[in-house]
């Protein structure tokens, strides 16, 4: 009978194997050696838990998971698409069950593992490929962040093995197995006497998976964040036989966490202590917050505030269409005398309403900003008195405003010198000059360079309107390559394009005549037409450029697809601080000098610049520029 069992077994999936209820083989069949490349003989009376790691199961924690879980539930358990290197070196994906075995009282007595499919996925080809992949694989892992231990639940906790990425803390995986270091060597010592007791509880409680967060200090001193997550493997009467998991490094998410926290806390006290009154609202009107100060300036408690809706309980006309523009998703305004229906109190006040406006458009809900101007509006009545000499202290103020641009025009020169050198240290650590860059350093590294370079396009911006208040602006005119500008504007603008996945296709006519001009402000005009052509392109969006002769001007033209713009608004696109809405300033940015910036660098060239737009189609930017006298 045994032997037609097993005859049914073998047949019925691919692969079969068997433990006792101490995890010792007792079985293991011949579709089993073929797919593991192990042979029976070897296994039989060994530990399968034990042997896990020869076998090289590369997501052992998630099947000594799902073994545990068959156990203590003594239900089937499916477990799909499980990846295992044979001792031949192929990587197999299997996909099976674990089938508790019972004894006549129900009680555990073994575990029966099945193949019902598996697929053999070739790691490399080639000669000396082999080699290759591997040390391939070798880089990827000794780069993960996830470090596995085998410890033992002994007094300081011994290391059985810890893998070789545990470098990434200045340590060497043979200092732990070795002996000369234990686990809680490494423990941060503030840390160490919390978690011992944590463990130790742990093991009292006879649960088997153990996550915890503390703090680590590596080889150089430096103090890391870690968390643990361990599955603790008992023996048959219960007690701890071995620890098995990870750790990994989450620094920089405690650092992340910290600093909002910090930020709140600033909020926080910029809220309670500010002189004005502030509120937010949800998107139906209720007030959700306000301050003390609110409460001062309308003589209301805070607690008859919170709650209360602005869409329904409003009765000031002027007021309430104040809030209504919130609605619309534009800024309220409100200046005048109210009466609270609440307690009659009249104050003169001021209140700006701004809307929450999510990524997509819509209304999350709002802000309001109350200032009490009673003494204000005295003060009004009083200056009414002094027109006269208003009038002389605005001959002064003209003066002070010269001083106002010579003062930006220093300031802006003052933050250039420190900007050069973010950028430029910024450069050398992403080219690795200064060393080797983590993912996460490089993509921090690569923030402070976009946001330098666009720091600095707004530092040239603002140097440029204060000169060009004072008439200062000086043109350096030569021969120009058109090709040349629009290649420099487009390496400028290379690191948002890329982020965007922005396709930026150039159409430039052959032996396009030079023109004469400025080289550098040419390419800061086209920059800033680029600039707002990714901002207003969406994600994998496309931008054309293109150059040619027409008569005796060359003509450019920058075509996005973005959103648009409508039309009765193109007219007024070239004036100084003139944005569509405020909702597109606070979604895209931008300080509205760009456009008029570059109107006034073509008209000093003596050409001409124009928008045609359509919304929700996109947008084409034509510029205008004589050729070089001579040249055809």
């Amino acid at each position: 009978m045994d032997n037609i069992c097993i005859s049914i077994l073998a047949s019925a999936w691919r692969g079969v194997w068997a433990v006792d209820r101490e995890n010792r083989f007792i079985f293991f069949n011949k579709g089993m050696e073929d797919i593991s490349g192990l042979r029976s003989d070897d296994l039989m009376g060994k530990d399968l838990l034990l042997l896990l790691p020869d076998q090289k199961i590369m997501d052992e924690v998630h099947f000594r998971e799902l073994f545990h879980k068959a156990r203590e539930k003594l239900t089937p358990v499916h477990y799909s698409l499980l990846p295992i290197i044979t001792i031949q070196g192929e990587l197999k994906e299997q996909s099976g069950q674990l089938l508790p075995l019972l004894n006549e009282n129900g009680a555990y007595a073994g575990m029966v593992g099945t193949v019902e499919h598996f697929s053999t996925k070739k790691i490399s080809t080639g000669l000396g490929e082999d080699e290759l992949a591997e040390k391939k694989l070798d880089v990827i892992y000794r780069n993960s962040p996830v470090v596995a231990f085998l410890w033992r639940p002994q007094p300081g906790w011994p290391v059985v093995f810890v893998s070789e990425n545990i470098s990434r803390f200045g340590y060497q995986a043979e200092e732990f197995t070795s002996g000369r270091m234990l686990y809680s060597d490494m423990v941060y010592p503030e840390d160490l006497s919390t978690l011992t007791a944590e463990v130790s509880d742990f093991e009292q409680r006879e649960q088997i998976y153990f996550t915890r967060e503390y703090r680590i200090v590596t080889r150089y001193g430096e103090i890391r964040w870690v968390t643990e997550r361990s599955m603790l493997a008992r023996d048959e009467k219960g007690g701890p036989s071995y620890y098995q998991g990870i750790i990994i490094d989450i620094t920089h998410i405690k650092e992340i966490d910290n600093a909002l926290k910090e930020s709140e806390k600033k909020y926080r006290l910029i809220f309670e202590n500010s002189p004005l009154g502030i509120f937010n609202f949800d998107k139906d009107g209720t007030v959700t917050h306000c301050n003390d100060k609110i409460a001062e300036i309308l003589g209301i408690p805070k607690e008859k505030i919170i709650g209360f809706n602005m869409n329904i309980s409003l009765r000031d006309e002027k007021m309430k269409a104040a809030f209504n523009e919130v609605l619309l998703l534009r800024q309220g305004h409100f200046e005048g005398e109210y009466r609270s229906h609440g307690n009659g109190k009249t104050a003169y006040i001021k209140v700006d309403y701004s809307p929450n406006i999510s990524d997509d458009g819509t209304l999350l809900g709002g802000v309001g900003i109350v200032e009490d101007i009673g003494e204000r509006k005295i003060a009004e009545e009083k200056l009414r008195e002094y027109a006269e000499e208003l009038s002389k202290i605005n001959k002064e103020l003209q003066s002070v405003d010269r001083m106002k641009n010579e003062l930006l025009s220093n300031v802006s020169h003052e933050l250039r010198t420190p900007l050069t050198s973010i950028k430029g240290y910024s450069d050398l650590l992403m080219e690795g000059t200064l060393g080797e860059m983590n993912y996460q350093q490089l993509k921090a590294v690569s923030t402070v360079i976009r946001n330098a370079e666009r720091l600095r396009r707004l530092v040239d911006s603002l140097l440029y309107v204060s000169m060009a208040e004072v008439e200062a602006i000086k043109y350096d005119f030569s021969k120009v390559d058109i090709p040349e500008v629009i290649d420099n504007a487009v390496t400028d603008m290379a690191m948002p394009i890329t982020e965007k996945k922005i396709d930026v296709l150039r159409h430039v006519q052959e032996n396009l005549p030079q023109i004469e001009g400025d080289a550098k402000k040419i390419t800061d005009m086209l920059t800033n037409v680029l600039d707002n052509a990714v901002k207003f392109t969406p994600s994998k969006g496309k931008i054309s450029i293109f150059a040619k002769k027409e008569e005796k001007m060359v003509h450019i033209s920058l075509e996005d697809n973005g959103i648009g713009i409508p039309e009765d608004l193109l007219p007024h696109l070239f004036q100084k601080f003139y944005q569509i809405d405020p909702s597109i300033r606070r979604k895209y940015g931008g300080t509205g000098l760009g456009l008029f910036i570059c109107k006034n660098i073509v008209e000093a060239h003596k050409g001409k610049i124009w928008i045609e737009s359509e919304k929700s189609k996109g947008t084409t930017v034509h510029i205008l520029l004589p050729i070089l006298q001579g040249d055809k």
